[in-house]
């Protein structure tokens, strides 16, 4: 009896690092930690699916107030969000030095996580943005950071077109 639940327990052990490895190279976005299992194997959220007018990393968007999105993950059941922070930089080292120079929104208790409306500083015609979310569970747990994401502005005035 004993030894068949030590075979149980070593088959489910194996059947998660697969599964966690798996999930890692089919690009889920998930990072490999030192137990060998993912964020979400182990239960966390995880922000994915960055989204800028619903496109990924577009190039030419033409409103001042872009609409952004993403979707959380977790493998446990009713997991949601309750808040959210948004960090926007006009570069993507900035950004991995966690300056919001164009926008950093703080925590902000919502559920929303789709056409979320940039609120940070004017954008200029042409500009580059990149950006990453966090978000915090119904538990109060804050998820990692997500992975960058960008879009750029396009023409936003007439005046900004030039050509002969």
């Amino acid at each position: 009896m004993r030894r068949r639940k030590a075979l149980k327990k070593f088959f489910f052990s194996a059947s998660l690092y697969w599964l966690s490895g798996l999930a890692g190279l089919t690009g889920m976005g998930c990072r490999a930690t030192s137990m060998g299992l993912s964020p979400t194997a182990r239960g966390e959220v995880v922000v994915n699916s960055l989204r800028c007018e619903y496109l990924t990393d577009p190039i030419g968007i033409d409103t001042p107030a872009p609409r952004l999105s993403w979707v959380i993950q977790s493998n446990k059941r009713g997991v949601r969000q309750t808040a959210y922070q948004i960090l926007a930089s006009s570069s993507r080292q900035k950004l991995a030095n966690q300056i919001g120079d164009l926008w950093n929104s703080g925590k902000i208790s919502s559920q929303q996580s789709v056409q979320v409306v940039y609120g940070g500083k004017t954008l200029l015609s042409g500009q580059d943005c990149f950006w990453k979310v966090r978000v915090w569970d119904q538990n109060g747990r804050r998820s990692e950071w997500s992975e960058p994401a960008r879009w750029s502005m396009g023409l936003l005035q007439p005046t900004d077109w030039t050509a002969r």
